[in-house]
């Protein structure tokens, strides 16, 4: 009797796992997670998001596919920006993704849809974030992060604070003051346009601002290029200088060099993200002033674009309700207050958020969130998706973007010189041979920290332009 019974109990387990797994509830042993990797501190999100959901389910969440800081762990979740690294590859349950690929993931099939009624909060989103994951009822996505380019300067510069338009910034700036990767004082624009993806959203971002055109037209041969969108990033070229733009920041994630520069006085305005804010001193925090970067030359009258990053359920989970569960407790606001605020002495991460809610708090702590707030509510934005053609696009045409805003650059650069510089009648023999490839030698010539980094360098009139 006690074997029969035993083996009754067995077989009444087994057919309720196997209907458990069937219906994908809690038969997990873990959920994989991926998490947006570019943000300052992403072990404080692994941190905030496993205390939030040990308040609610006692199975473990793996992170193991999400990229570490210093992508030691690659090949790794990366936001979605490889074309290889799908959810699948990864076995992710919950996957957090850059929406430029909203409608290519959606279109595959690789996003869980999911009622009105399983968001929970979803009166709690700004409007932009909220209808750009939804087709009608139907919600493919939670929203978790914002951003846009942001100009950044120092309060008491007037010319920048009244700019309104591209124009109004060049005047504000000049052109070609400066050669150098880094400026070597409070002078110019930095700006990072080094990427092949990042020069294709600045483009689409510029094309939109001069015509309002939404969803984007993705032109798919140099001829349909906007020559005026082109004109335009070339005009941000010469506001920084050739090495400033094109120079690849540091493989770290987090690194966020030009605001680093621009806190140390380096550059008269910088562009970037908000999150960029947190490598800034606190003395620059408290004198800072920044807003959206407008790319027209003339008043923009269309919505602003703001980039977003968003939650995911893929459909291949086992365990689908845990997985949507997971997902709320991602984008939940208690979640991303903890995964921004100041934390262990490190400022806050200044990441933008999507909820008013989490604004509001962090904005107890720090006024700059009420400002970064008033960019949300000011600039009535759209999300940023490209069509589900997004990633044949992008690999058929930023490489060419990349190049035409590289072309015809009208300010030199600085080389390093071929032998060290001790004086003013050392420079023109060796700064007029280390410039002969490059249109020859402009007069200038530095030994100084930080146009001068590891030695003598000569300005020349042209570039390299690669």
């Amino acid at each position: 009797m006690i074997d029969k019974f035993i083996k009754f109990v067995t077989i009444l387990a087994l057919s309720l796992t196997v209907s458990l797994s069937a219906m994908g509830v809690a038969s997990a042993q873990s959920l994989k997670v991926g998490l947006y990797p570019y943000v300052p501190r992403i072990e404080q999100f692994k941190t905030a998001l496993i205390e939030a959901w040990q308040e609610v389910s006692d199975i473990p969440l793996d992170f193991s596919a999400t990229c570490n800081s210093d992508f030691s762990n690659s090949p790794c979740w990366d936001g979605g920006y490889s074309q290889e690294n799908s959810p699948d590859r990864f076995n992710l349950d919950v996957f957090v993704f850059d929406a430029l690929f909203f409608d290519e993931y959606k279109s595959a099939g690789q996003l869980t849809p999911m009622s009105a009624g399983e968001i929970e909060g979803r009166d709690d989103f700004v409007d932009y974030a909220k209808e750009g994951v939804k087709v009608g009822e139907t919600y493919y996505a939670i929203p978790q992060l914002g951003c846009a380019n942001i100009l950044f300067y120092d309060a008491s510069d007037y010319e920048l604070a009244s700019a309104t338009n591209l124009t109004d910034i060049e005047s504000a700036l000049g052109t070609c003051t400066y050669t150098s990767e880094i400026p070597p004082d409070r002078r110019g624009l930095t700006i990072n346009m080094s990427g092949g993806t990042t020069n294709a959203a600045l483009y689409l971002d510029t094309v939109h601002s001069l015509n309002g055109t939404y969803p984007f037209p993705l032109p798919w041969d140099e001829l349909e290029l906007d020559p005026e969108a082109i004109d335009n990033m070339r005009e941000l070229l010469t506001m920084a200088s050739y090495e400033n733009a094109t120079d690849s920041e540091k493989p770290k994630i987090g690194s966020y060099e030009r605001a680093e520069w621009f806190s140390n006085g380096w550059g008269r305005a910088t562009i970037g993200y908000t999150e960029s804010m947190s490598v800034m001193s606190q003395g620059t925090r408290d004198n800072l002033d920044f807003k959206v970067m407008p790319l027209s030359r003339v008043d923009e009258s269309y919505p602003a674009v703001f980039y977003a990053d968003v939650i995911a359920v893929n459909p291949n989970t086992q365990n689908r309700d845990l997985a949507v569960q997971l997902a709320n407790v991602m984008a939940a606001s208690d979640t991303i207050v903890n995964s921004f605020k100041a934390e262990g002495g490190e400022p806050p991460q200044y990441l933008m958020a999507t909820r008013p809610s989490v604004f509001d708090a962090l904005g107890l702590e720090d006024p700059i969130y009420d400002k970064m707030f008033a960019l949300v509510e000011d600039n009535d934005p759209i999300m940023f998706k490209l069509n589900s053609d997004s990633r044949e696009w992008l690999d058929a045409m930023k490489g060419t973007i990349q190049e035409a805003a590289r072309e015809d650059y009208v300010c030199g650069c600085d080389y390093s010189a071929i032998q060290p510089i001790f004086n003013n009648t050392d420079a023109p023999l060796i700064c007029n041979e280390t410039c002969s490839p490059y249109g020859g030698w402009n007069g200038q010539w530095t030994n100084d920290y930080p146009a001068a980094r590891e030695g003598s360098v000569c300005g020349c009139h042209t570039c390299a332009v690669n």
